[in-house]
């Protein structure tokens, strides 16, 4: 299983803006082919961070997704909440 974390800065105020499009996203496109599970976390030291958390059967299930041009506008309409995207770490799952 392939998981993929990203963590971001949302801007003052958007966190539950932010939260809602990516439920919105990821729970109304059909659940995305190859998507297992996904987990949203909200940094209890630093206000406004998030953790993005996908479990994938594989990369190029999660890569197909993010071509489609529904994922492009999707990240469109999401950079209004973002201010930062800080890092991006690729996992495969062990236990």
């Amino acid at each position: 299983m392939y998981t993929h974390i990203v963590s971001f800065k949302v801007k003052e105020g958007e966190g539950i803006t932010f939260v809602e499009l990516q439920k919105f996203e990821e729970l109304t496109e059909a659940k995305p082919a190859g998507l297992d599970h996904f987990h949203i976390f909200k940094d209890r030291n630093n206000e406004n961070h998030y953790f993005l958390v996908e479990y994938w059967n594989s990369k190029k299930d999660k890569d197909k997704m993010e071509a489609s041009k529904e994922h492009q506008l999707f990240h469109e309409h999401r950079k209004l909440v973002i201010e930062k995207k800080y890092e991006t770490y690729e996992c495969d799952v062990v236990i």
